[in-house]
């Protein structure tokens, strides 16, 4: 395939990364670094294709979207040729991300200290379930977005209080786990710039998770107090949860902090001076005399207006509040319009455009942008090896010795 020239962009420009993980986690934090303008390079295995690329059987409509901005060397990295190929992408990369369990890279021979002796100043990401480091009977484990959900305890806050718990979806902890490593990698790059010396992150999925259980979680911690599930409603907090309109309409609203108890007791008709409610509440106890009257109000409101009119009533009081969107509702929200946060894009395959979410965050003085969309497998095979003074000729011989792999269709069939 004939080789590609773009421009340089965004903040990450010069920054080169090189992705050895699959699925959601890795892959969605190397394209959140490609978006601000980093050169990312997936490495793929030639003898596992990564099972949420568009396959036969699914789309793999987000892994089009989490491999954008990318471009793919389908290479066995593990022994031989093509590791001594890979250390030379190593000297010249800045960050490495990899999606392995715990230890993978080890067993490999490829330690952190065996890389930094290739390339001293590169920032390693691990992304793994449950860490490189700890009980080795948990280092060796397998694992998936619900696996980590179980692990830290989020997954049993979610649900239904008389239901077995769910896992929040869709896939949190590799998202979260995801923005973790990314932050890592770039404070540890940022120290690397100054002193020549890369560092090793360790994002574990589980951990992650936890982090992102806030007060739960500290609460426990320093009470000994559970959560419980709440399915669609607060246990503790009335005006807190999910409301249906007239019209079948789902609306979700919150009534938190003493001027939106005031701006809702005045929609709903209720005299916040009067006992038990008074000016300055914070909030309604669900199964408070207050809590009890708010509830009754809700629902005589909410069963007289449709979900477009109470939402119109509510946020023109200051009551935070939202419809709950499908994705068709968001994408003919004015909103999302004006902000374009869906966007259009070129295959990198063929000439056909395919839609999606823009770029996030947005950055004012250097903006993100998406240049390619996904590569096929071993798309980039010869321009990447070109790159590091591989000959045609070799370049045959590792498709030969199966070395090197690559598909010319998007389902690898």
């Amino acid at each position: 395939m004939a080789e590609e020239t773009f421009e340089p962009f965004g903040p990450l420009q010069g920054v080169k990364v090189l992705n050895l993980s699959q699925a959601i986690a890795g892959p969605f934090a190397c394209a959140m670094l490609g978006d601000l303008g980093a050169d990312v390079i997936g490495i793929e295995n030639p003898k596992g294709r990564d099972t949420s690329r568009p396959n036969p059987a699914l789309p793999g409509w987000g892994t089009r979207m989490d491999r954008r901005n990318s471009r793919s060397l389908c290479m066995d990295v593990r022994h031989g040729r093509g590791r001594e190929l890979f250390y030379k992408l190593l000297e010249n990369a800045d960050i490495l991300v990899d999606g392995f369990r715990g230890g993978q890279m080890d067993k490999w021979g490829m330690s952190d200290e065996a890389l930094w002796e290739v390339n001293p100043a590169l920032v390693i990401v691990h992304i793994s379930g449950f860490g490189q480091t700890g009980d080795p009977g948990y280092v060796s484990r397998a694992s998936f977005d619900a696996i980590g959900q179980a692990f830290s305890g989020y997954m049993e806050m979610n649900g239904f209080p008389d239901r077995a718990p769910v896992p929040a979806f869709p896939q949190p902890s590799d998202y979260f786990v995801g923005l973790f490593a990314i932050v890592g990698a770039l404070a540890a790059l940022n120290r690397a710039k100054e002193t020549g010396q890369g560092d090793s992150i360790d994002a574990a999925q589980y951990e992650a998770m936890v982090r992102c259980s806030g007060f739960y979680v500290v609460n426990y911690l320093n009470t000994g107090v559970l959560p419980k599930r709440e399915g669609s409603h607060s246990t503790s907090s009335a005006g807190y949860g999910t409301y249906t309109c007239k019209d079948g309409v789902n609306l979700y609203i919150l009534i938190l902090g003493a001027g939106v108890v005031r701006n809702a007791c005045k929609v709903l008709g209720i005299d916040i001076a009067e006992d038990p409610f008074y000016d300055g509440m914070g909030l309604c106890g669900m199964g408070t005399p207050a809590g009890d009257i708010l509830e009754g109000k809700l629902a005589e409101f909410f069963g007289t207006h449709t979900g477009a009119e109470a939402e119109e009533i509510l946020l023109e009081a200051g009551v935070p509040c939202s419809r709950i969107y499908t994705f068709a509702d968001c994408d003919a929200d004015p909103h999302y319009k004006a902000r374009e946060t869906f966007t259009t894009w070129k295959n990198a395959h063929d000439d056909e455009t395919m839609r999606g979410v823009n770029v996030v965050p947005k950055l004012k003085k250097n903006p993100g942008k998406i240049q390619r969309g996904m590569p096929l497998v071993g798309q980039h095979n010869e321009e990447i090896l070109h790159g590091l003074g591989v000959s045609d000729e070799e370049i045959a011989q590792l498709y030969d010795e199966g070395l090197i792999r690559q598909e010319t269709t998007l389902t690898g069939k």
